[in-house]
């Protein structure tokens, strides 16, 4: 635990500067206890905070603001004034302000290094987030609470040539043991590991140790995903994936670099990427390797626990006690390799050697939260910052990457085919109107059930891709056009059948179907198809056939998603329905046929992505088929089968949708082409929102004048309504990356209270919705 002070009448050796965790923008100034040593930036602290003096987490980030200064009492002279703000002690005469005490320091060593603070910086400036959130954000909070068991372990110190002739059988197969896993990169081992490899018992452990011929000590016990023996590779790399992986060793060591692995569905990245990993982790170095998706960190790790030596999880599916475990493994240096989504980008390694980041084109690296990072470019910023390189890997890399390699900042490697010269599958387009007959509530058309019906004869499985969560998309009275709407936001409600409640996806708010029409008494419509009426329909269509639902309302859990995936991977499901999760990285051999329900879903969307991320869920949900010996088919079903993005897609064409998007975005200068920042302005009164965001305008085009920045707005934001709160907003558009933030930056300790209104910024927006 942290070290309390509670006495402030003790000499304080030091002033020191805390970004508190809470959305504030300045640091404050508190005096440091001398019976903590000297200060150092990065300390995690409380301290007493506000007039009510209410304890909160705070980040030590500058140790120099009057150093070895004396802590004054109330009514003497008046205490040194640092460039921050002093913590709201009360006024003393003259005008000047006391400084309260830090409470507690809460770790012996600080959870941060050098690079990591700096990182936290940068985030702070280019996203525009209170710098206190930032470093919050970058330590789990449970890191220091949780006391971790501890175990024995053995680590050989004789090499070979000096181990002594007379050696029992059993002495020397534990040395024989302790040198195998040193060659694997996975010393030390624990004793109940030797004695299980080995058949040796303590007493023939402890004689070892005796002699000098092994060290016994003891450290924080660790998972099994940390003290697994590796498997070896189960395959030959092809050319391509030899010529790519020689590549990526070529950069190892030599410095920053990123490099942009386009590989096919089905190519072998991942394969890719654990044996450049595991050349990291020869050389004592550690590896971050990034995934989109809490699942798809759980099946990877399913994967790669058993290909690679030390890997550690970090995701908020662990509970707080798992994760800071995990957290302290890699600070230690007992995780040699971290996988997880946007988050494990902080992992704290005492030795990074490479950062990979799969499916670099997901907007699930983006958060939505403060502090709204995108986690692929802080895994660039922080390869920068340590040296070391980074790969993105894609099968369908987003525009920004493309136009970077175009720009010669990223290095171009390419895996064109499938391994083993798999086929990529075959691709059928349904137009549905063709299919589905006049009135007809159906989404599963003729071609799609006649394919289903004969791949599930032949004892194998399907996927089904429905990007739309619920049952319908709205409940509506065709007599007088009713609709029903959330009373806290501007949205229809969508009805859940297995709830049989209408839910807001917004704001989550529920409410029970009406008998009948609220304003004229007639009846009610379910209009909308969502993915829940298809597994409605499934089951009527195909009633012996086994279906797994994969979305957010059943996936609220790793271990959900793990048993969907065991129980899909061991053929006990015959049919696996999912929103965007199911397209996401999943390997099942036996999947031969794919099905795209609607196309469509993000097309009509009013955002300048919706072609893109159409054209990356199609191709990618494809690449489901056909991983194994049989070869896959997709059935794409669309009600508009013209459109490039679908037509692109059903040739697995990546470059001729690139060839066909960029000149459009280049048209109306959006991204790759230019940098957005998003500001969005609400308040509970309309009206105060509407005149916040308007003197807003006033103020941003007063900042930015001539220059080269666009700004569009303020306008009403696509959902006018959320949470009782009214929405404007405001995009700024500017060639230039990061000179908007360059601007603004310094407005944001004040900007609410000038406009009075909230203001929430998002730097590199993935939507305008």
């Amino acid at each position: 635990m942290g070290q309390l002070f509670a006495d402030k009448t003790q000499r304080a050796r030091h002033i020191v500067a805390v970004a508190v965790a809470a959305n504030v923008w300045k640091t404050f100034d508190y005096l440091w206890p001398a019976e903590l040593g000297n200060p150092v930036r990065g300390a995690r602290v409380h301290v007493p905070f506000g007039r009510g003096d209410r304890r909160v987490l705070g980040f030590v980030v500058d140790t120099e603001r009057a150093s070895q200064a004396p802590y004054v009492a109330p009514g003497g002279p008046a205490a040194p004034q640092s460039r921050s703000t002093a913590a709201g002690a009360p006024d003393r005469p003259g005008g000047e302000r006391a400084l309260k005490t830090v409470s507690e320091l809460l770790d012996p060593e600080p959870q941060l290094d050098e690079k990591l603070l700096a990182l936290a910086e940068w985030i702070s400036h280019y996203y525009l987030a209170p710098l206190g959130t930032v470093l919050a954000a970058m330590v789990p909070a449970a890191v220091g609470r949780h006391a971790p068991r501890t175990e024995r372990v053995a680590y050989l110190l004789a090499e070979p040539a000096d181990w002594p002739g007379r050696l029992g059988p059993r002495q020397r197969r534990v040395l024989d043991e302790l040198l195998e896993a040193r060659k694997q990169g996975i010393e030390p081992l624990s004793i109940e590991q030797l004695r299980s490899h080995s058949g040796a018992g303590r007493e023939t452990i402890r004689s070892l140790a005796g002699r000098g011929l092994i060290r016994l000590d003891a450290r924080p016990q660790v998972p099994g995903s940390l003290a697994g023996q590796v498997e070896p590779d189960p395959f030959e790399l092809n050319a391509d994936q030899r010529q790519a992986l020689a590549a990526i060793e070529g950069k190892l060591g030599a410095g920053f670099s990123v490099t942009l692995l386009h590989g096919v569905t089905g190519s072998g990245k991942t394969e890719v990427y654990i044996r450049a990993i595991r050349k990291v982790v020869a050389e004592g170095k550690q590896a971050i390797l990034l995934v989109p998706e809490i699942a798809l960190a759980t099946q990877t790790l399913h994967r790669l626990v058993r290909r690679l030596p030390r890997v550690a999880v970090l995701h908020s599916g662990l509970t707080s006690a798992q994760r800071a475990f995990h957290y302290c493994c890699i600070r230690e240096g007992q995780a040699s390799t971290v996988i997880g989504p946007r988050s494990a980008v902080f992992a704290p390694t005492r030795s990074l050697g490479l950062i990979v980041v799969d499916e670099e084109h997901e907007s699930s690296y983006k958060q939505d939260t403060v502090p709204r990072y995108h986690a692929r470019d802080v895994a660039i910023k922080r390869a920068a910052l340590e040296t070391v390189p980074v790969v993105l890997g894609s099968a369908t890399p987003s525009l920004e990457s493309l136009q970077n390699v175009r720009r010669k900042r990223y290095a171009l490697l390419r895996l064109p085919r499938r391994i083993k010269n798999l086929p990529m599958p075959k691709l059928h387009l349904v137009e549905l109107r063709k299919e589905i007959p006049p009135g007809r509530i159906e989404l599963i058309g003729r071609t799609l059930q006649e394919k289903m019906a004969t791949v599930l004869d032949r004892g194998e499985q399907v996927i089904l891709l429905m990007n739309r969560r619920g049952y319908a998309s709205y409940v509506f009275c065709p007599s007088c056009q009713w609709q029903m709407g959330c009373e806290n936001c501007s949205r229809a409600m969508v009805y859940h059948q297995a709830m049989r409640l209408a839910l807001c996806h917004y704001c989550g708010a529920t409410a029970e179907l009406p008998a009948a029409c609220p304003a004229c008494g007639k009846k009610l419509v379910l209009f909308g198809l969502g993915i829940q009426r298809i597994e409605t329909e499934l089951a009527r269509k195909f009633p012996q056939a086994v279906v797994a639902r994969m979305d957010s309302d059943t996936m609220t859990s790793p271990s959900q998603f793990r048993k969907v995936f065991d129980d899909f991977a061991a053929g006990e499901v015959d049919i696996l329905l999912g929103t965007q999760m199911v397209a996401k990285g999943l390997d099942f051999p036996n999947v031969t046929l794919v099905g795209v329900v609607s196309a469509d879903t993000a097309l009509a969307l009013p955002d300048f992505r919706a072609s893109e991320r159409t054209f990356q869920l199609i191709v990618q949900v494809a690449g489901r088929a056909g991983r194994g010996e049989r070869p896959g088919e997709v059935v794409v079903q669309t009600w508009h089968p013209s459109d490039p993005a679908i037509r692109f897609a059903l040739q697995h064409d990546y470059a001729g949708f690139a060839a066909a998007e960029l000149p459009l975005r280049a048209s109306v200068g959006v991204p790759p082409f230019a940098r957005l920042v998003r500001i969005l302005v609400r308040h509970s009164k309309p009206e105060r929102a509407e005149a916040a965001a308007n003197k807003l305008g006033q103020l941003l085009r007063g900042l930015f004048g001539r220059q080269d920045v666009r700004i569009m707005g303020p306008a009403r934001a696509g959902v006018y309504k959320v949470r009782k709160l009214y929405r404007f907003e405001i995009t700024c558009c500017c060639p230039r990356p990061g000179h908007i933030q360059n601007v603004l930056a310094p407005q944001m300790p004040t900007l609410d209270r000038h406009i009075g209104a909230e203001v929430i910024i998002d730097a590199d927006p993935m939507s305008l919705l």
